[in-house]
């Protein structure tokens, strides 16, 4: 689930809002889509939220930098997917899906899948 805390064993970073909040989390916790993505975390959002969101996808090695792309999307799903932890899963559908915005995210989506094979 991506939590709040240490980045050093994280594969990637969620950024909320410029910064005002951050989870870390790896690969299983997020999944990108053209249209959007699903998210494992501690945050529950209403129906309808509008988020301005920076991904980042960790550096592979000591001489790569971070992979990040900012999107702006809406909650359409936020489910409690754990009683004991509060973790949610949450869908969240871009709202600007132009060609720059996706090739930036399959960047970081290709740098996450990469990072998955090394591990």
């Amino acid at each position: 689930m991506c939590a709040p805390g240490d980045s050093q064993d994280a594969d990637f970073a969620i950024y909320l809002d410029y910064g005002i909040d951050c989870c870390f989390g790896n690969p299983g916790d997020l999944v990108i889509s053209e249209n959007g993505i699903v998210l494992r975390s501690r945050w529950r959002f209403p129906l309808g939220t509008q988020l301005a969101i920076r991904i980042c996808a960790h550096p592979v090695g000591p001489e790569d930098c971070p992979v990040c792309e900012d999107v702006t999307g809406m909650v359409v799903s936020c489910e409690r997917i754990e009683e004991r932890y509060p973790s949610f899963e949450a869908t969240i559908l871009f709202l600007d899906v132009t060609e720059p915005a996706q090739e930036g995210l399959g960047r970081v989506a290709d740098r996450l899948e990469l990072t998955d094979q090394i591990s």
